[in-house]
């Protein structure tokens, strides 16, 4: 099989599923964004086919690559894993001969429409062979527009614990956070998506005589957030970090308060996988990474008071979060381990490229 992975760039999970692939001995061809981590990868393994930038769904630059790429490597699959990556795969597949069969990634909900026409050139489009959705609750969202289940295949975006190596506990000093204290991290770019509102709600109700302390690691992208910013003396906000996955694993818990759309978080697993107890909304693809009351707790959508509870508890019961802790890293080197993102993904690819696949198409 001929492979050509197309917009590869930073994603952990993605750059290193694209050197499994090629130690599986899958023959792959890789696009990859200028300057990129992938295009590191890509050079060393002999397997950078371009660099390339995609700019927009109509990006006739990347139409005219992939024109080139396809018949001069024998491509027979172009698995896109970005939204212009795949507009872009479907423009240029239609002058191909033969055509490649496409794969698509899928990481949220949301932001299709029947009525919008951006949507039909992207994963509505029945030229679309297979949408490798990262999350149960991405499926189910995408069976709304009636794309059959053979098209869909829910394969999670696992990790391997052996990826991390949390901080030292001393880092937590920088923000003045006193030893002994109970700390809660939140990490991820912070727009109103993610609720962080609902977080700083429910700690203006914990009195700081509690010792609980909050780091919020990411861009703050929601105004209204960086309004609030500073006014409880145990909230801390550290911005854009590089070392933010290791900064999660000096925390004692996490939480991800997110109101809607989530696929499936990669700093949840990134905690999970450090060891770190989460506190997640029941939304999207959350509840399938974290059971509760084993590996972490499962709130409801926008509800302060029980995200409040929750921290409490478990700050109040170290080994309740010890316990959950080891349940959590079990998960991540259970079934969501990086193993199987590997094994369902060629076979994915294996599926679509058999003889009787192609000849029904």
């Amino acid at each position: 099989m001929n492979i050509l992975l197309s917009g590869l760039s930073n994603d952990r999970v993605e750059l290193n599923l694209a050197r499994a692939l090629m130690d599986a001995g899958v023959n792959l061809s890789i696009i990859a964004s200028s300057g990129s981590p992938a295009e590191t990868l890509a050079r060393e393994r002999g397997a950078l086919a371009a660099t390339h930038d995609f700019s927009s769904r109509i990006d006739r630059n990347a139409v005219q690559l992939y024109r080139q790429l396809v018949p001069e490597r024998k491509i027979n699959l172009i698995h896109a894993l970005t939204n212009r990556a795949l507009s872009t795969a479907l423009s240029a597949q239609r002058r191909l001969d033969p055509a490649p069969r496409i794969v698509a990634y899928r990481g949220t909900m949301g932001h299709l429409s029947r009525l919008d026409p951006a949507s039909h050139f992207s994963y509505l489009n029945r030229r679309v062979d297979c949408i490798i959705c990262v999350s149960d609750a991405v499926r189910r969202y995408l069976k709304t527009f009636r794309i059959p289940d053979d098209r869909l295949a829910v394969i999670w975006k696992g990790h391997d614990p052996s990826w991390y190596r949390s901080a030292p506990r001393s880092i937590l000093r920088e923000w003045n956070i006193p030893d002994g204290s109970t700390v809660v991290n939140f990490t991820g770019n912070i727009r109103p998506v993610k609720g962080v509102d609902y977080l700083l709600d429910a700690f203006e109700g914990i009195d700081p005589a509690e010792n609980i302390h909050l780091l919020v690691v990411g861009e703050v992208r929601d105004p209204s957030i960086r309004q609030r910013m500073g006014r409880h003396p145990h909230v801390h906000f550290t911005g854009f970090r590089n070392e933010a996955t290791a900064l999660v694993g000096a925390c004692d818990l996490a939480v991800m308060p997110s109101i809607e759309r989530e696929g499936l978080p990669k700093a949840v697993s990134e905690a999970m996988a450090q060891q770190v107890p989460c506190v997640v909304s029941d939304v999207g693809g959350l509840p399938e990474l974290v059971e509760n009351g084993v590996s972490g707790i499962v709130i409801p959508p926008r509800d302060a008071a029980a995200i409040r509870d929750a921290v409490r508890a478990l700050a109040a019961d170290p080994e309740r979060r010890r316990t959950m802790g080891r349940a959590a890293r079990a998960r991540v080197e259970g079934v969501f381990n990086f193993r199987h993102t590997v094994e369902k993904t060629r076979a994915v690819y294996e599926r679509l490229l058999a003889p009787h696949h192609a000849s029904a198409r």
